[in-house]
């Protein structure tokens, strides 16, 4: 009896520790910034699926759930699971919502992506599955803060300043972490420096527009592809081409902006090969996408499909 009752004792317990070590992990990201606030500790974002996704299972179970993780890494962060499962019941609709939110504004397109920002959810670090352990994994994670508690104090001290002298400050901030990560997350930083810097005389203009406006088609021309493909998504599954089509022409005949039209002249050429085998129709929109946006992102995959309908058309000239 004695033996049995230890049993029990010593399962509830470790149940209970379990359960400790689960709740380590919160799927509330303003209680997180706020917790990290007042705890003075940073962020991990963990963007999982977590009952599909091969790469996270893996690292949940060789890092996360590991001992030293979960007693280590909460001494400098607040960890986060964003979670995108294919069983929705695993999460709230609330939480679904915010997580799809999330995934939109960080422009998570891969699984898993950890992501280590500071205290206001500002990026300074990226990873994904490591191999190695909790313990490799924690030191990884040690040297990245260093960049993040560099990042966060430039940050602080650009907050007093205004004009140049805050642009000088951003860029100094920027500055203190990978260049991948600045474009990847800090549009809207290099944006207000180039904005700071109106006149260029701080050199600063001349450094961040380039960048500032490539970075910009992209995310406009990721949100406008979203919208057309889930316009004409409906009809081309359900073999109405034509009403496709007719959509894309309204767009092209009012677009809302430029990147918008490029993509509906893209999405116009490719129905038509795909719907008509109208070769030379296709052709001459996407010449038409082509020309005009010539540096948006999507000129190279459109320089990449031309080729192809081309070839189709001299063969069927043979």
């Amino acid at each position: 009896m004695h033996c049995t009752t230890l049993s029990i004792v010593f399962a509830t317990l470790t149940a209970c520790l379990q359960a400790q070590q689960g709740a380590q992990w919160t799927q509330d990201f303003a209680a997180a910034k706020a917790q990290a606030k007042a705890e003075n500790k940073h962020l991990l974002l963990d963007f999982t699926g977590s009952d599909w996704c091969s790469w996270c299972v893996r690292l949940d179970k060789e890092v996360f759930a590991q001992e030293a993780f979960q007693t280590g890494a909460p001494k400098d962060f607040v960890l986060v699971k964003l979670d995108y499962p294919r069983d929705e019941s695993l999460v709230t609709d609330a939480v679904r919502a915010q997580n799809e939110e999330l995934q939109q504004h960080y422009q998570v397109r891969g699984f898993p992506t950890i992501l280590l920002t500071d205290p206001e959810g500002r990026p300074y670090a990226q990873s994904g599955y490591e191999a190695g352990g909790p313990t490799k994994y924690l030191a990884m994670l040690a040297g990245h803060k260093k960049k993040g508690d560099a990042f966060l104090a430039a940050m602080g001290r650009a907050e007093a300043k205004r004009g140049v002298e805050r642009a000088t400050a951003l860029d100094e901030a920027l500055q203190t972490i990978d260049e991948e990560v600045v474009s990847a997350y800090h549009l809207d930083t290099m944006a207000e420096i180039v904005a700071l810097d109106a006149d260029g005389k701080a050199s600063l203009k001349a450094k961040y527009e380039p960048k500032v406006e490539e970075l910009g088609l992209r995310r406009d021309l990721n949100r406008e592809a979203k919208a057309l493909t889930a316009a004409i998504g409906p009809h081309m599954e359900s073999g109405e081409a034509d009403k496709a089509l007719a959509h894309l022409e309204t767009v092209i005949k009012a677009p809302k902006s430029k990147i918008q039209h490029q993509l509906a002249l893209f999405f116009k050429g490719m129905v038509l090969m795909d719907a008509t085998q109208d070769a030379k129709a296709a052709v001459e929109a996407l010449e038409a996408a082509k020309a005009l946006l010539p540096k948006s992102p999507l000129v190279g995959r459109i320089d990449q499909v031309l080729p192809e309908i081309r070839k189709q058309i001299e063969d069927d000239a043979k």
